[in-house]
């Protein structure tokens, strides 16, 4: 008997050693990534193994370069956003110090992020076209080639490229290319089964896919959804959805945009209880504004005039704009305080403008783009980082004359420099960046 009480109580006093060692434990960095920024430049999520004394970690969290920052949150969970007020120009070394609650010391962690997105075209190459992206002054190839390239789309969280190829007449096909944090290719994967006429993409910042096809076996379109979970896309999943129009899955995630015959409606998906709301009108969705819950919409009025709506929680939409120009393309910087149109106007000599508005209407810029036009189906592009508009444009020509290929233009929305990157292109977009280099010893889960 005394044995066993010599065995219970070495047990026990093991037991309490191992409680007080894991008690006086240093807290460990126990993730950190990048997040969708918002109205901001750039958002890291920070987690901790304990509960984080916040005041000294804000002391002791370094950038470089210096820039205005908030690190936001408490206990174990953090956000640090960055409120650049110029164009970010490199990469930021981040530094995390400070102390738990107890007031035990956290080891030093030191990071390279990278906040700036990545530039990506579909570029016409020998058999077709191929994803590529601009790294070091020069084109990269990321894409293996199959065809034309009908449309490509950046997944909202950096993670892939999703790619509509068309390889004949009724056989497109749907591949994601998925890509390291360097953005450099990992594997790809095909969405579709069955050849299709034609297919529409969207993505939120979960990186999320919705593909809205049809093909030549059933009638009418098929809407389906890819969630990423664990690293990659699921198998997709059939959302029973009619619209009129391309669906947009709303960038924050478990909401869809559709267009109905009797106006737009906004449609929750699982996990959330089901909902739907409609907004009437002739309206079309131009773009998502970064700041959660605002948006661009295109208001078509009876007399063949076209009208720019700013749509915020809460509120009926504000008309910005109205015109009988031709409103191509729309972007928007932070809740809506600068909007930007691109404007088609005139018949035998047409002129292509792109105007800054701010949030109340007020025209704040314009940049007549002379001798220039839009490459059909391009879009305007917003970066908050480098604070450049991304479009396709090209030359305009005569009749007789052999039309010239488009290039990527990016536009410096402070001084409205425009500047061409080489090379023809047939479509464009930013891939989100996820960038960040270990710089000492802790290995925490990206």
């Amino acid at each position: 008997m005394k044995k066993w009480w010599l065995v219970l109580g070495a047990g026990l006093g093991l037991a309490l050693l191992q409680q007080q060692l894991l008690l006086r434990r240093p807290p460990r960095l126990l993730a950190i990534e990048a997040i969708a920024p918002g109205r901001n430049s750039g958002a890291l999520s920070i987690r901790f193994s304990r509960l984080m004394d916040g005041e000294s970690l804000r002391r002791g969290l370094q950038l470089k370069p210096q820039v205005a920052h908030q690190l936001l949150g408490n206990g174990n969970n953090y956000t640090l956003l960055i409120e650049a007020k110029g164009p970010i120009k490199q990469p930021f070394e981040l530094q995390l110090k400070g102390k738990d609650i107890r007031g035990v010391q956290f080891k030093q962690s030191r990071w390279l992020w990278e906040l700036r997105p990545t530039l990506l075209a579909a570029r016409p190459v020998v058999g077709g076209d191929q994803i590529q992206r601009w790294h070091d002054n020069s084109w990269q190839p990321l894409s293996p080639v199959r065809g034309l390239i009908q449309s490509f789309l950046p997944l909202g969280n950096g993670r892939g490229v999703a790619v509509v190829n068309n390889l004949k007449a009724m056989d497109s096909q749907v591949w994601v290319l998925m890509l390291s944090a360097q953005g450099t290719p990992l594997r790809e994967k095909q969405i579709n089964k069955n050849p299709l006429i034609f297919a529409a993409l969207s993505s939120d910042n979960k990186g999320d896919l919705l593909v809205q096809s049809s093909n030549a076996k059933e009638p009418g379109s098929r809407v389906e959804l890819s969630r990423f979970e664990a690293a990659d896309l699921q198998q997709p999943q059939r959302l029973a959805v009619e619209a009129s129009g391309p669906i947009q899955l709303v960038p924050q995630g478990h909401q869809l945009v559709v267009p109905q015959l009797d106006g737009l409606s906004l449609q929750s998906l699982p996990p959330l209880p089901a909902k739907k709301e409609l907004l009437p009108g002739s309206r079309d969705l131009s773009s998502f504004c970064p700041q959660p819950g605002r948006a661009l919409l295109v208001r078509h009025w009876p007399d063949y005039r076209r009208s720019l709506e700013l749509l915020e929680p809460g509120k009926a939409p504000k008309q910005i704009w109205l015109g009988s120009e031709a409103l191509l393309a729309t972007a928007c910087a932070g809740g809506g305080e600068r909007i930007w149109l691109l404007l088609l106007s005139g018949i035998r000599k047409p002129l292509l403008e792109l105007i800054e508005l701010n949030k109340h209407g007020k025209l704040m810029h314009r940049l007549p783009l002379t001798g220039r036009e839009l490459d059909p189906g391009s879009k305007l592009h917003y970066d908050s980082t480098r604070q450049v508009l991304l479009l396709l444009l090209k030359r305009q020509i005569s009749d007789y004359q052999k039309s010239l290929p488009a290039q990527v233009h990016l536009i410096e929305v402070n001084n409205y420099l425009m500047k061409a990157i080489p090379g023809a292109a047939t479509h464009t977009g930013w891939l989100p960046s996820r960038q960040l280099q270990h710089l000492n010893n802790q290995h925490p889960r990206k």
